[in-house]
C-alpha cells in the first residue's frame, strides 16, 4: 500500500504549498547568487535540504489516499481534494473551472453531456468521511471528477450523520455554492458505512468510533498483509473511567500497525486548556501507539495557526518523549506533510 497527504491541517486552509514555496525559494537564489547554474544541479541541492528549509508542512485541510496497485481509497473531502481530483482526471478534461463555469451558464437544463463524453476516462472511485465538519467536507465541491459524466462516487459515512443532507446543504445553490449536488454529473452513492466492516477491491476496512463532537470513524484498512489505521478528531474526555475506556478501544484498534496517522493538533500544554474541543496532543498519542506496537506514526491535523517551527517543534518534542519512555522503542515517527508518499 502507498498512503498519499493531500491535506494534513485541521480547522481551515492555511496556505502557501510546498511546491510554490520551492519554486520561490529556486527563483530567489538564481538572483541572489547572480548565477545561471544547471537547473538540475539545482533541483538536486534543493531536494538535498531538509523539508523545514525547502518546503511547508501543507496547508490544506484532510484527504488522504491509500492505493494497492490500481484500486484506491479516499478519506476525506478536505480543500486537499482538490489537487487529487486533478490528478485523478485525464489531462484532456477541461480544467472543473471551465466545467464549473459551463454547468452555471446552461442552468441545469438539459445539459449536453456528450460533448464530454468521448475523453472523458471512467472512475470509480470510493469516498470515506470520517465526520461531516466543514474542514473535512469542504473541497468536495470543487472535485473535479464530480463534474464526469463518466464518474461514479461511492461515499461512506458515519450512520446518522446524513452525509448526503450535509453535502447537499453545503452546495446550496445559489446561497452557498454556484452548482448544487443535484446537478453535477457524476453518479453519487451514499452509503452508511456497515458495522460488519467493508471490502473494496483488496482493501478491508474496519471503522471504530471516536469521541469528538458529533462523532468521528477511524479507519483500520488491511491490504497485502499490511495495515493503516487512521485516527482523526478525538479526544479521551469524560469521566476517568470514560476517557480510560475510549483510550483502550482505540489502543486495542491501532495494535500491531505497520502505519498509524492520527490527529495531535494541540501541544500538550494547549489541549489542557481546550478540553472539549475534540482533538488531541503528540505526547499522549505517541504512547498510546509505543504501548499498541505501532511501526510508523505520523502526526495529523495541524493546528493551521502553528507555524512549520512550532510543528517540527512538537516532532522533536515526541521524539524525545518516546525515547525517556524507551530507549530502543524502534517506533518511527513523523509529521502528516502534504505531497509525501508513505509506502507501507
Amino acid at each position: 500500500m502507498i498512503i498519499k497527504f493531500w491535506g494534513v491541517r485541521g480547522s481551515i486552509p492555511s496556505p502557501p504549498t510546498p511546491t510554490a514555496l520551492k519554486e520561490r525559494l529556486k527563483a530567489a537564489l538564481m538572483v541572489a547568487l547572480e548565477i545561471r547554474p544547471d537547473p538540475n544541479r539545482l533541483t538536486e541541492f534543493l531536494d538535498s535540504l531538509p523539508d523545514r528549509l525547502v518546503a511547508t508542512v501543507g496547508g490544506n485541510t484532510p484527504c488522504l489516499e491509500i492505493r494497492d496497485g490500481d484500486d484506491f481509497i479516499i478519506i476525506d473531502a478536505g480543500t486537499g481534494i482538490n489537487a487529487l481530483g486533478r490528478s485523478l482526471s485525464d489531462e484532456r478534461i477541461d480544467p472543473d473551472a471551465e466545467r464549473l463555469r459551463y454547468l452555471v451558464e446552461s442552468q441545469y437544463h438539459d445539459l449536453p453531456f456528450s460533448q464530454f463524453d468521448k475523453n472523458e476516462k471512467i472512475l470509480n472511485i470510493n469516498l470515506l468521511f470520517t465526520h461531516t465538519h466543514w474542514d473535512h467536507i469542504q473541497g468536495f465541491p470543487f472535485f473535479t471528477p464530480l463534474y464526469q459524466r463518466t464518474t461514479t462516487i461511492n461515499i461512506y459515512g458515519k450512520r446518522g450523520q446524513q452525509i448526503h443532507d450535509v453535502l447537499r446543504l453545503q452546495q446550496s445553490d445559489p446561497i452557498l455554492f454556484p452548482v448544487c449536488l443535484d446537478h453535477v454529473a457524476a453518479k453519487l452513492t451514499f452509503h452508511d458505512f456497515p458495522p460488519e466492516g467493508l471490502k473494496i477491491g483488496p482493501f478491508e476496512i474496519e471503522s471504530l468510533t471516536l469521541p469528538h463532537p458529533g462523532g468521528s470513524l477511524a479507519f483500520k484498512i488491511r491490504s497485502g498483509g499490511k495495515t493503516v489505521v487512521f485516527a482523526t478528531d478525538y479526544e479521551f474526555v469524560g469521566t476517568d473511567t470514560e476517557a480510560e475506556n475510549a483510550e483502550s478501544r482505540l489502543s486495542n484498534f491501532i495494535e500491531g500497525a505497520d502505519v498509524f496517522v492520527s490527529d495531535t493538533q494541540y501541544t500538550f500544554l494547549e489541549s489542557m486548556t481546550k478540553e472539549g474541543w475534540g482533538h488531541s496532543s503528540p505526547l499522549k498519542v505517541a504512547e498510546m501507539a509505543l504501548h499498541a506496537g505501532v511501526k510508523k506514526f505520523f502526526l495529523f491535523h495541524h493546528d493551521p495557526f502553528y507555524s512549520d517551527q512550532k510543528l517540527y517543534e512538537m516532532l522533536e518534542r515526541t521524539h524525545s518523549y518516546t525515547k525517556l519512555l524507551s530507549n530502543d522503542h524502534g517506533m518511527f515517527i513523523d509529521l502528516a506533510i502534504e505531497g509525501r508518499q508513505i509506502e507501507v
